[in-house]
């Protein structure tokens, strides 16, 4: 096969991709900001997924019920990113509290950010607190005890993958009627990037030129 400019063209552009791959920072969970699935409205703008509900496209709902919240509800509430958020109460006071996993594919050994937004609300009750968890790490976030009925608070945890895939948990942890969460994301930040095999896969299509280059020039 003689390489054409175009497949030069395309492995060079994947080179590129590969050699740049650390400083792009996609979210790596999926729907991060719960704005798609099988939401059905129950009344008020709000559907409650129990324990173990996959409803929410991306995610398992884990512990007890949370409150799906769309942007036309009667609380005075509003996302932090798109238009619906999570209530990790289901408006009950007090706990059990809710939480939401999804595991992603990650490269043992590397750095991620794990980020995602706290909501808050004097009417409803505060502080409230969100356990964060991945790769054995956890972390409590707790909002401030003042504030007014619409507060959003970005945290964000480092954490190192320990294997090719991580399981990551946010799960409620005090509140009196309302944990909100948001616009929760997965970035990576630096280690071991891509797999050993993409790179393999690049080096042969590079050799595989370079040779028949070489074979063109000597004829």
């Amino acid at each position: 096969m003689t390489p054409t400019p175009r497949l030069i063209g395309t492995f060079a552009a994947l080179a590129a991709a590969l050699l740049t791959a650390p400083a792009a920072q996609a979210n790596l969970l999926t729907n991060g900001s719960f704005e798609s699935g099988a939401f059905v409205n129950q009344g008020n703008d709000t559907m409650s997924p129990g324990a173990g509900s996959t409803v929410i496209t991306g995610w398992t709902v884990i512990t007890d019920v949370t409150a799906w919240i769309g942007p036309s509800n009667p609380f005075g509430l509003l996302a932090s990113d798109g238009s619906y958020f999570l209530d990790l109460t289901n408006y009950q006071t007090g706990a059990p509290f809710a939480g939401v996993a999804q595991t992603i594919a990650t490269v043992a050994g590397a750095t991620y950010s794990l980020s995602f937004d706290l909501g808050g609300s004097t009417y409803w009750g505060r502080p409230d607190s969100i356990v964060a968890s991945a790769a054995g790490n956890s972390m409590t976030f707790t909002t401030p005890a003042t504030g007014t009925n619409n507060d959003w608070y970005h945290e964000a945890m480092p954490f190192v993958a320990t294997s090719t895939s991580t399981t990551i948990t946010l799960q409620g942890a005090s509140g009196i009627q309302y944990i909100g969460l948001d616009n929760a994301v997965v970035e990576f930040v630096s280690g071991p990037v891509p797999e050993p095999g993409t790179w393999a896969l690049l080096t042969a299509g590079l050799l595989s030129i370079g040779a028949i280059m070489r074979q063109r020039t000597r004829g």
